[in-house]
């Protein structure tokens, strides 16, 4: 019996150990691209800091723009499993989420996961690809999913739900591109009001 369990302990790792290891890797990965920078991010200092081999990290990731696509995707990913279930019109909905989303993007490491993409975007194109999927997926495509539920005419979705997230979130940017502190609980919860107050007067404009 005691042989038995030892060969299960040697063997392939369980899938949620296995998981739990990609979660390491990805969350150092991170840490790593804040601190040195998409060019400076060195794939061997990040296996070693994880504690994987090399070979590990390239059997999941071929190359750092790869292993860059899925940081960015875990932690755009984390939102929308962070987000509470949202009751109410569609004006208290779209204040919740945008003061939900806006409290992830103010979290230290999203700050300057954003700063490296705004700094280094210039020089490296696929960044901001990376950067415009993740944006569509996880910002834009919440937005237009509640405006469908709240029987906005799907064609109209995308657009609109552009134009919210673009108005939501342009004090944060603001903020990360010409300095300024984080804003407060009460500042995104001000802001969100604001927008979506005037996001919802445009939509109902002649109706």
């Amino acid at each position: 019996m005691g042989e038995e369990s030892g060969k299960r302990r040697a063997g392939r790792p369980r899938a949620e150990e296995a998981e739990q290891k990609r979660r390491g890797l990805i969350m150092t990965a991170l840490e790593e691209f804040a601190r040195a920078g998409y060019h400076a991010a060195s794939l061997r200092d990040i296996a070693e800091k994880a504690q994987v081999s090399s070979r590990t990290l390239y059997n999941h990731y071929p190359d750092k723009l790869a292993l860059f696509a899925a940081c960015l995707e875990y932690s755009s990913s984390q939102i929308q499993m962070e987000l509470p279930h949202f009751d109410g019109d569609l004006e208290r909905h779209l204040v919740a989420y945008a003061t939900e989303v806006q409290r992830h993007l103010s979290q230290e490491l999203s700050l300057q996961i954003a700063t490296l993409i705004y700094r280094e975007g210039t020089e490296f194109e696929a960044l901001r690809e990376i950067a415009r999927v993740q944006f569509e997926q996880y910002q834009v495509g919440p937005v237009a999913v509640i405006l469908k539920d709240h029987g906005v005419p799907a064609a109209d979705c995308h657009e609109l739900a552009k134009q919210f997230v673009a108005m939501a979130f342009g004090e944060w940017q603001r903020r990360l591109l010409f300095g300024g502190p984080v804003m407060s609980e009460a500042e995104m919860l001000g802001q969100a009001q604001l927008v979506a107050q005037i996001f919802l007067r445009g939509i109902c404009r002649g109706t």
